[in-house]
């Protein structure tokens, strides 16, 4: 009895633990159900094993034969509250009510995962902090350090950055092969050469036609001027749709009515009717290829890429809108008439219907994500293609690649948003500032020059000249030659593209005013002075003498001063891409929106002088109708393009900086409502 009461004095000392607290492995392999409360720093890792104290019981011995009574063996229901002595006294452990808690993970130098863990690190007063799974602040630029990488150009370009950077998409237009870019390229030009051979067709015939179809000279020049006109305004629906809908549809559609117009006009020689809705659908297909074509280059090439082939787009379609008059006018004197020239002209269907159809795919693509990557977004380790893959590698045209590229070959592929804002893009860069005072600075050369040259057969034709065809077309030399090397001398300057020097660009529409001044004067005076008869011979001389004033013309001056109203006409036209360029990359918030903003404005000033040119066909030959009232005409528009061009420089050099900011205005690039804020500063932090 002695025996069990000192055990439940010694018990008696010991702090017991809660229940809900259990702990496994004492370090003997065995489990405790009520464990002893952790050992401080300076106390033994593991408490030592009970012994008996003999010494307080002086009348026991430790030779006594052990002859006592054991001690009451435990129950189960005091077996929680008492140690283990030994392995054959252990007992069974109760079946758990609960799991355990979980113990929070130590740090990995505390517990480190080659070794196990031992009793101070599972047993120390550490505590994990609380894991963040994610931020409800939305990202910013500054929250993110990551930026994409910059893409360079091979070989001779290998250290010039690309411009605009391309996406990771093999299928932008930036990554296609050179001679998919170049396919696409020559293909369009193609049509762009065939619309501008169709425009000036009737030129030097429009006397002819009045005669065949017997109609007055004006309703013949309509057939030139209407059709202008249609191509402004389809070109304006274009350049509206290619935001929804791309321009592949369109460019497929304009070849078909094209087409269309060019094979009817070889069967209308005996019908005015039937020609005029030929040219219509000729007009309606114009239009395309007329404002959508800068575009798709934009798209496809890369800034150092696109001077070179937006040049040689701008000498083709000034030197096929003049040129081939030279040979129509030849062609147009067989058996066959001007009939002879659509049926030449439709024999290139031939080449221009399948590299249309095969060799322009869709060229609009959304690239606004890549662009708007300085610095990058949060989204850029969420794209599902590699940040860091260089642009496409150079692939030779090969069977497999061909085929290939057939088979993503869809009429239809492209579709953009169709909201209100998209709509009204186009709308908005036709009536912008700097478009209205590009477009009036070469608002009267140019209708000049168109109506001139429809009036060509009227004042040449009859007597007293009784001109052919072939010598009518002769006068567009001047105009073919000194027109194309205007063009042609602007667009291949790097700088002239790519800088906005005021000086230089003032000087620019000095020296087109002036060249224009030059042309419009000498021609109709030239031509008023030789047609005047002295007042002693009005009575000698018969006014239909063949040899007389006729003569008296000298038609390689008349070409040469037309000549030089085309090089002024083209020197005004070389002022207008920079200045477009000044005014996009001043408002514009990015680079993509500097892009569509110039495509926008420079199809703007396209449709305008379509308009006005076909008004000025068909006015110009009721105002020259008589030679006097060719000379006031002369007169009056020379006077005023150098008031006009004066006036426009000036309001450009004083007040450049507030037309371009009422650019940004009218063409909404400033959101204001974007500058109200509707939260907390630090809700977008």
């Amino acid at each position: 009895m002695r025996l069990g009461q000192d055990i439940e004095k010694e018990l008696g000392g010991l702090e017991l633990a809660r229940p809900e607290e259990i702990m496994a492995g004492n370090g003997s392999g065995l489990t405790l159900a009520v464990p002893p409360s952790p050992p401080s720093k300076e106390a033994p890792r593991r408490p030592a094993p009970l012994k008996l104290d003999h010494s307080r019981s002086p009348s026991s011995s430790p030779s006594e034969p052990p002859n006592r009574p054991l001690p009451r063996p435990p129950s189960k229901m005091d077996t929680s509250s008492r140690p283990t002595t030994s392995a054959s006294d252990a007992p069974r452990k109760p079946a758990p009510t609960r799991p355990p808690p979980l113990r929070p993970q130590a740090p990995l130098g505390m517990n480190p995962p080659t070794r196990p863990g031992t009793a101070a690190s599972q047993e120390s007063d550490w505590k994990a902090p609380p894991r963040i799974l994610g931020s409800t602040k939305r990202l910013s630029y500054g929250s993110i350090s990551t930026r994409r990488p910059v893409k360079y150009g091979y070989g001779k370009f290998s250290n010039v950055e690309l411009v605009p950077q391309p996406s990771d998409d093999p299928d932008d237009p930036l990554n296609w092969e050179m001679w998919r870019k170049e396919l696409n390229f020559w293909s369009l030009l193609l049509m762009v050469a065939m619309t501008g051979v169709m425009k000036t067709i009737f030129v030097t015939v429009n006397a002819q036609l009045a005669e065949r179809y017997q109609v007055a000279y004006t309703s013949v020049t309509a057939l030139t001027g209407v059709p202008l006109i249609l191509s402004a305004v389809s070109g304006f629906i274009c350049l509206i749709a290619s935001r929804i809908c791309g321009k592949r549809p369109l460019y497929l559609a304009s070849l078909l009515l094209v087409f269309i117009g060019a094979v009817w006009n070889t069967n209308v020689a005996n019908s005015y009717a039937e020609c005029m809705a030929a040219r219509v659908f000729q007009g309606l297909g114009w239009g395309a290829f007329d404002v959508l074509v800068p575009g798709s280059i934009q798209d496809t090439f890369f800034e150092h890429e696109r001077g070179v082939r937006l040049a040689v787009y701008s000498v083709v379609s000034i030197a096929t809108t003049w040129g081939p008059p030279l040979l129509g006018g030849v062609a147009s004197e067989g058996a066959a008439g001007f009939s002879l020239q659509f049926m030449i002209l439709s024999a290139f269907f031939v080449l221009a219907v399948p590299a249309i159809t095969l060799g322009a795919p869709e060229t609009v693509f959304d690239r606004a994500y890549t662009l708007a990557q300085t610095p990058a977004t949060g989204m850029s380790g969420v794209s599902k293609f590699k940040g860091s893959l260089p642009i496409a590698p150079r692939r030779f045209l090969s069977f497999e690649t061909f085929n290939n590229y057939v088979v993503k070959l869809k009429p239809y592929s492209y579709r953009g948003d169709t909201d209100l804002a998209t709509i009204l893009q186009a709308p908005r860069a036709l009536v912008a500032p700097t478009t209205a005072l590009v477009f009036l600075v070469s608002l009267l050369p140019y209708g000049t020059l168109w109506g001139f040259s429809a009036s060509f057969s009227l004042i040449f034709h009859p007597l007293p000249f009784i001109r052919s065809p072939t010598t009518i077309g002769m006068l567009m030399t001047g105009p073919w030659l000194l027109g194309s090397a205007a063009v042609a001398a602007f667009a291949l300057l790097p700088w002239w593209q790519t800088r906005f020097n005021p000086r230089a660009h003032m000087a620019a529409i000095a020296g087109g005013s002036i060249l224009a001044f030059i042309g419009i004067l000498t021609f109709g005076l030239h031509l008023d002075a030789c047609m005047t008869r002295p007042l002693e011979e009005e009575a000698e001389i018969s006014i239909y003498a063949l040899n007389y004033l006729g003569e008296n013309v000298n038609f390689p001056a008349v070409g040469f001063v037309l000549g030089l109203l085309a090089a002024g006409v083209y020197v005004l036209d070389a002022t207008v891409r920079p200045l477009i360029r000044a005014s996009t990359m001043f408002t514009s918030s990015n680079l993509g929106v500097a892009l569509r903003n110039t495509q926008d404005m420079s199809g703007s000033v396209a449709i305008w002088r379509a308009v006005l040119a076909g008004v000025f066909v068909m006015g110009t030959p009721n105002a020259v109708w008589t030679w006097d009232g060719l000379r006031a005409l002369a007169i009056g528009l020379a006077i005023a393009q150098m008031v006009v061009g004066a006036v426009v420089g000036s309001v450009w050099w004083l007040w450049g900086e507030d037309i371009r900011r009422c650019d940004g205005r009218v063409m909404r690039l400033v959101d204001l409502e974007s500058l109200k804020r509707n939260g907390s500063f630090f809700d977008t932090d």
